[in-house]
């Protein structure tokens, strides 16, 4: 996981951007619980266990608990 995204780094400084760990997540599912720290452009990045993707959130272990909950509450 450290080897790839230093190689994103890398890849999007040779197009004049740059990547930023404050606004980077890593959710890591069960199968591969790796709990190491990554490092971005110099800082942590954080482990979450879910994570809101174009409305819907995703959950390290598959479930879709949250997903649902949240789309009954905005229902409501």
């Amino acid at each position: 996981m450290q080897q790839t995204t230093t190689a994103l780094t890398i890849e999007v400084g040779k197009v004049g951007l740059c990547t930023n760990p404050d606004k980077c997540k890593i959710l890591t599912t069960t199968v591969w619980n790796d709990r190491t720290d990554i490092q971005g452009t110099g800082s942590d990045i954080e482990k979450v266990d879910d994570f809101c993707y174009l409305g819907s959130y995703i959950s390290h272990n598959g479930s879709c608990e949250k997903d649902v909950r949240v789309r009954i509450g905005k229902a409501t």
